[in-house]
């Protein structure tokens, strides 16, 4: 394969320009920090600049999309959402969350590498995987080693490629003993009716992480819950309720109430406004009978006039 002929001819780029854009492409981000979402510390974003995304979209739609998904990964695809991903557990008395330190930066160039030349070695030559590496990755210490960055538009959907392996080996480690596997990015969750089978999961996970070369992952320790029915139950932040559903939490639905209520009375400031309006849209996708509730207390037009603001 031919990718810098290729991605010439669709960019329109002369090859001369393209090769000199994709060995530099690794250096070519905007780096800046954001708080983390649980408040203790803050996160690193490497966002690519606006010519490397192209070629990333590129790479997306011409090459990424043709290799396979694991099923039980939920995140940056079509037609599921955390909603489907806690969905998935709530019918389950006994739940088991794990987490990977670092996940994205954790991938490397490498793992890239080995997957292709495991895939096909007639079809990746050494000049098509190496463009594919300076155009995927990050030189994070400009010090020649490539790692994905949280901010590439192609991150997510290469992250659920290169883990397609620890899926099924995990999946393959939980099917016969009747528990529930899905992974969202690096958000781990595994659910059973079968009492105390999730102390062997999290033994074994650890164990498959170990015994993997590509990716090389760690399992967060700090991060491991066991939870049961007895407990509020949590899944990519939404709550498995005893009866078998996804629901917000009522600690959420009363924030959210609160700050429309605000909204309506012309107490919040922009940012504020911006929240509120972000909030919505996660609620109508996680549990839109919830937006129904609002509309009929608040009224549809007021409803709307949130998710229509601008900042």
């Amino acid at each position: 394969m031919n990718i810098l002929g290729s991605i010439s001819r669709s960019l329109m780029i002369p090859e001369e320009t393209l090769g000199y854009l994709i060995r530099t492409a690794p250096f070519r981000y905007k780096v800046f920090k954001v708080e983390k979402r649980n408040g203790k510390g803050k996160r690193t974003i490497a966002q690519p600049a606006r010519e490397v995304k192209d070629l990333q979209y590129w790479v997306m739609e011409k090459i990424l999309h043709n290799f396979p998904i694991h099923s039980a990964a939920t995140a940056y695809r079509a037609g599921r959402s955390i909603t489907t991903n806690a969905a998935k557990h709530a019918p389950n008395h006994f739940l088991l969350k794990m987490d990977f330190k670092d996940f994205f930066n954790s991938i490397r160039s490498d793992d890239l590498d080995a997957y292709l030349r495991k895939l096909s070695s007639e079809e990746w030559g050494d000049k098509d995987i190496e463009y594919l590496k300076r155009i995927l990755f990050w030189d994070k210490e400009r010090r020649g080693r490539l790692v994905m960055s949280i901010g590439a538009p192609s991150s997510p959907m290469l992250s659920n490629i290169l883990l397609y392996d620890f899926d099924r080996r995990v999946q393959a480690f939980c099917t016969p003993r009747r528990v529930r596997y899905s992974r969202y990015a690096d958000d781990l969750a595994f659910s059973t009716n079968k009492p105390n089978v999730l102390r062997e999961v999290e033994v074994e996970v650890v164990r498959i992480c170990k015994r993997m070369r590509h990716p090389k992952l760690t399992v967060n320790a700090e991060k491991t819950v066991h939870a049961s029915a007895r407990v509020a139950r949590r899944v990519t932040g939404l709550v498995l309720t005893n009866e078998g559903s996804v629901s917000l939490g009522r600690d959420r639905k009363r924030l959210i109430r609160a700050q429309i209520h605000r909204f309506l009375m012309g107490g919040l400031n922009l940012e504020e406004k911006g929240k509120l309006r972000g909030m919505l849209a996660f609620v109508n996708s996680a549990e839109p009978s919830f937006i129904e509730k609002l509309r009929d207390h608040y009224g549809s037009a007021e409803i709307d006039k949130i998710f229509k603001m601008s900042d």
